[in-house]
């Protein structure tokens, strides 16, 4: 059988580059060698795609490797593949899988330009990723399926040339403490915790410089988050194992999320990014448990939304999506959902029941992709809607 070409596409100009090439390389490390020919392909701060060995050595990276070939994605007459700019390279690519965190890739522009162009690309859509993205339209979103979701005001960068309003606003709608954190940004970028009207000011302007909105809903009290990824296999929504990540802090920063001091034991692409410090796996450097003994009223409930959530936000791909609930009143609310979660959440499907391993999980993305991504090359405005001639 033909080996598959996957490019999978990482970096970007997003804050959350690192994490992406990191996520990029464990993914790579995983696809089967056996079916498929795994094409890296780097985007670097300027929005270019790169290809080149040297992008499968992450010491390389200072932050972009050297010695790499400027490439596009395209469609011609053998099909979807990659190029070089000078046409001395072509490379047919039958699946793309985008590995990124944050905008330009996790938000549905990366996924745009690939629909456009016609490669069958693993994840959501280019709208769904654009809804997921922006925490406050997924909230409205599942909400209106019945998902239970905090009460929340978003506050846009204009606003600050007069704050006091909003900030009377937030101070009568939520009360204090409130969480503040940038609207289409993840992993912890820019969260602040305000327990009062000067602070509130300061994480507000801290926010509003990583992102054009900034989203604030109040403080759970008796906090206790919990993460569930979901993928849609053999007809039915298959649920991986549920995490509850434990911290010190009284908020997770993202340097806690995604760095310990010592190492995580992976072996493939991954290495030192300083003198004391690597990439963990996701949450693993964390105190966390996998498949917390829950209330099962209450894991019911974190299934049923997840499910709910997921059918909304377009069934595809293998998203992780995290919950909070007050520990002492019981109560459930969706957070936000990550299309693309940190190492994918591998980790999360080698602890579910049935199991599910990273390379399978890897194969079941580009399965996905390929059984409902088809390129039409036929006319397709309708012959009452014709205002040319054909």
């Amino acid at each position: 059988m033909d080996k598959l070409n996957i490019a999978v596409i990482f970096g970007g100009p997003s804050q959350e580059h690192d994490v992406s090439v990191v996520s990029a390389q464990q993914l790579m490390d995983a696809a089967d060698v056996r079916t498929m020919n795994i094409v890296p392909v780097y985007m670097n701060f300027e929005g270019r795609f790169f290809h080149g060995p040297t992008l499968r050595r992450l010491e390389r990276y200072k932050p972009s490797p050297p010695g790499l070939r400027e490439v596009f994605f395209a469609w011609d007459d053998a099909g979807p593949c990659l190029k070089s700019h000078d046409g001395s390279w072509r490379c047919g690519i039958d699946c793309a899988v985008p590995v990124f965190h944050g905008p330009f890739g996790e938000d549905g522009r990366l996924a745009g330009m690939l629909e456009i162009v016609g490669i069958p690309t693993t994840g959501f859509s280019a709208t769904n990723s654009a809804i997921a993205m922006r925490k406050d339209a997924t909230k409205s979103l599942v909400q209106s399926v019945g998902v239970n979701v905090l009460p929340h005001v978003v506050v846009q960068t204009s606003q600050l040339a007069d704050p006091e309003p909003v900030i009377d606003e937030i101070e009568e709608k939520l009360s204090f403490p409130v969480v503040v954190k940038p609207a289409n940004l993840g992993s912890s970028i820019g969260v602040g915790l305000a327990k009062d009207r000067e602070t509130l000011l300061i994480h507000l302007q801290g926010a509003l410089r990583e992102d054009t909105f900034a989203l604030v809903e109040p403080q759970v009290q008796n906090l206790e988050e919990l993460n569930i990824a979901v993928m849609f296999r053999d007809g039915k929504t298959c649920f991986s194992a549920i995490e509850r990540p434990k911290s010190s802090a009284e908020l997770l920063d993202f340097r806690e999320k995604y760095l310990s001091q010592e190492s995580s034991g992976n072996g493939g692409g991954q290495g030192k990014l300083g003198a004391a410090i690597v990439p963990s796996q996701g949450m693993l450097s964390l105190t966390r448990d996998i498949n917390p003994d829950l209330d099962p009223e209450l894991q019911a409930r974190l299934y049923d939304y997840a499910e709910k959530a997921f059918a909304i936000l377009g069934q595809r791909g293998a998203p992780r999506m995290d919950f909070m609930t007050d520990k002492a009143t019981g109560e459930l609310w969706f957070n936000e959902i990550n299309p693309m979660p940190g190492s994918y959440g591998f980790f999360l499907w080698e602890a579910a029941n049935p199991q599910v391993l990273f390379p399978d999980l890897v194969a079941h993305l580009v399965q996905e992709a390929l059984g409902d991504t088809v390129k039409s090359f036929t006319d397709p405005v309708p012959q009452d809607a014709y205002l040319l001639p054909r």
